[in-house]
């Protein structure tokens, strides 16, 4: 599959678990519902231009399946890596810095390449990277503060570790909703309520 049409399969992914989600609101007024849905179908990008700028900066060329991803959602991806630190181009350096940060604190002998572009972090302990190697897709690499001295695979090309992510949204949809789903509300400024306990015997979805 060409890069562009793998990365628009991810964002059609995307917006059919936003169109069938696992809760039903309550007590949350509309334009919250609203913009909970816009943020989980949300994707932009950024432009070749600021690619070929941070490419020029680091020596190499991101391979086309990352690039496509930077350029069509790299900056908004929707409900993907939700609960976890990422940005695209624009928030290259920092996200560097960031990782840079994390290993420094452990004390770690291990550097970051001087050609990787981090997917994402996760609370202070871990990173995920790829790197400018050009070609039509690169495997992902893991850095943890478990292991601070190495780096692991996590994913053989950016297209599986993608396909991984979006596999387990899927998977937790498909069972939330076996169960009955739940009640989601939000509120103003951001909070938001889930109930009843997903192990109750109140099935939500059942009442829409």
């Amino acid at each position: 599959m060409a890069a562009e049409a793998t990365v628009e399969a991810w964002k059609s992914r995307l917006v059919t678990l936003a169109d069938c989600p696992e809760y039903v609101f309550v007590d949350t007024p509309q334009e919250l519902i609203d913009e909970h849905r816009a943020r989980l179908t949300a994707f932009n990008g950024c432009s070749d231009a600021e690619i070929e700028a941070v490419e020029a900066q680091i020596g190499g060329r991101f391979p086309a399946v990352f690039r496509q991803y930077l350029l069509q959602m790299g900056e908004e991806c929707g409900g993907l890596f939700r609960g976890s630190d990422r940005a695209g181009i624009r928030g290259f350096d920092r996200l560097r810095a960031d990782a840079r940060e994390i290993v420094d604190e452990v004390g770690a002998g291990w550097r970051l390449p001087t050609d990787a572009a981090i997917v994402l972090t996760h609370q202070g302990y871990m990173f995920d990277y790829v790197r400018a190697v050009g070609g039509f897709d690169t495997p992902v690499m893991r850095w943890t503060d478990g292991k601070p001295n190495e780096d692991t695979q996590v994913a053989i090309t950016f297209a599986h570790y993608v396909d991984a992510h979006l596999q387990l949204m899927e998977h937790n949809a498909r069972s939330t909703r076996a169960q009955g789903g739940y009640y989601l509300t939000l509120h103003p400024g951001g909070g938001r309520q889930v109930h009843p306990a997903r192990n109750s015997s109140d099935r939500p979805l059942d009442s829409r």
